[in-house]
């Protein structure tokens, strides 16, 4: 990806998340590319639907979480790591809890539930991993 695409994309992600935060899993994607500073074109070039951005959200979210597990088993001492694990697992479902409640919402949707049920499985599989 070039630089001014990568900075974009990064940055439609950041706005994602401040936007889906405050105004919930209906919340207007030409908001959120204008927020972002980008026409809505450059938001679907990258994110081709609401559940690609929502999906993308939560895959980066997982793989920081992923990747932190990895630095804890590093640990000697493998309670204090379980214990800092939890924590920050606790503390992950609670700052993403707009997410987790945007995938639910999508869900509840007749028109995206099979679209929602794709991404519960991907999240699954990143979890898993």
């Amino acid at each position: 990806m070039r630089a001014d695409a990568q900075k974009n994309y990064d940055r439609l992600l950041a706005t994602a998340r401040e936007v889906f935060a405050e105004q919930g899993a209906d919340a207007s994607l030409r908001d959120i590319a204008r927020r972002a500073q980008v026409g809505l074109g450059t938001l679907y070039r990258h994110f081709p639907s609401r559940e690609a951005l929502l999906q993308a959200l939560l895959r980066t979210s997982f793989e920081a979480l992923a990747a932190r597990a990895d630095a804890l088993q590093t640990q000697d001492d493998s309670a204090s790591a379980l214990v800092s694990w939890l924590q920050e697992t606790i503390a992950f479902t609670h700052e993403r809890r707009d997410l987790i409640a945007a995938l639910a919402w999508l869900r509840e949707q007749p028109s995206h539930a099979a679209r929602a049920d794709r991404l519960f499985g991907v999240i699954a599989g990143a979890i898993l991993v």
